[in-house]
């Protein structure tokens, strides 16, 4: 915990973490489209069983059940794009099992982090189906069915699904006070109560900073969810290699992983 003392950043070092993310979402192009792609897969067929049983139980019922499901894969696949972020910035094989193994010492923290994540997301995310005053809660779940039931607009509201739920774990994180403990508990097998503390001392540490990080990633979200939801298939990665770039800076004191950064200055003299 001695090593991990937060130190102060500045409003300037937000550009910098933003080129980083992206040169680490770049460097391993394919590992973050691939555990996207599988999350999006699964949110896809899991919106179509959600339909196939929702004649055999109540529309709201069945809804909040698919929301937990997708809000829980969701989280988890942040995770994992945390660890792609991470073997990336080291230079090392990604894999499936290396993947595995970054979760295993640490599976009971992640799924303590997961399920506050869920509960916060999901009461937000449901918040926003019952926005329209004519539609009660009933009226709305069936809404919900109907569009994931078309064939044109499943893959939209998918992806729009996405996009909310990016929008309200981002929330959730910084207002809970959690945003840096999933690559603490990753990388460091803290506990969630010290991955915890320690993120709350980081965000405290640096309030104007990470409100800025609030406002920004606030806005990208919101235009990908009202402009293009697509988009989201592109921030999901970007906001696990931000989140780790972020905890490497304030908890590490690094920029670019030292030997990435010798062999960038040998290949420039060479």
């Amino acid at each position: 915990m001695q090593c991990l003392e937060p130190q102060r950043v500045c409003n300037k070092d937000i550009l910098t973490w933003c080129s980083q993310s992206f040169e680490l979402v770049n460097r391993r192009l394919l590992a973050n489209v691939s555990a996207v792609s599988l999350f999006f897969v699964i949110l896809y067929f899991g919106s179509q069983a959600m339909v196939g049983v929702e004649q055999l139980a109540s529309p709201v019922f069945v809804l909040m059940c698919f929301l937990i499901f997708s809000a829980f894969v969701f989280y988890l696949n942040i995770a994992s794009l945390v660890s792609i972020s991470y073997f990336s910035d080291h230079s090392e094989h990604i894999s499936v099992n290396s993947i595995i193994r970054c979760f295993i010492p640490s599976q009971k923290m992640l799924l303590k982090l997961a399920i506050l994540g869920v509960c916060v997301g999901i009461f937000f995310w449901y918040i926003t189906l019952l926005m329209n005053p004519n539609n009660g809660v009933i009226a709305t779940s069936e809404n919900v069915f109907n569009n994931f039931a078309s064939e044109n607009l499943a893959v939209y509201y998918s992806l729009k699904t996405g996009a909310v739920f990016l929008f309200f774990v981002l929330l959730a994180k910084i207002s809970l006070r959690t945003f840096f403990s999933l690559p603490l508990i990753l990388f460091h097998g803290l506990s969630y109560e010290e991955a915890k503390d320690l993120s709350h001392k980081g965000i405290l540490k640096n309030i104007p900073v990470m409100s800025n990080v609030l406002l920004l990633w606030t806005a990208l979200i919101l235009l990908a969810i009202s402009v293009a939801p697509i988009l989201v298939i592109f921030l999901l990665p970007l906001f696990a290699a931000f989140n780790y770039v972020t905890y490497r800076h304030i908890y590490l004191g690094e920029g670019l992983n030292e030997k990435l950064k010798n062999r960038q200055e040998s290949m420039a003299l060479s």
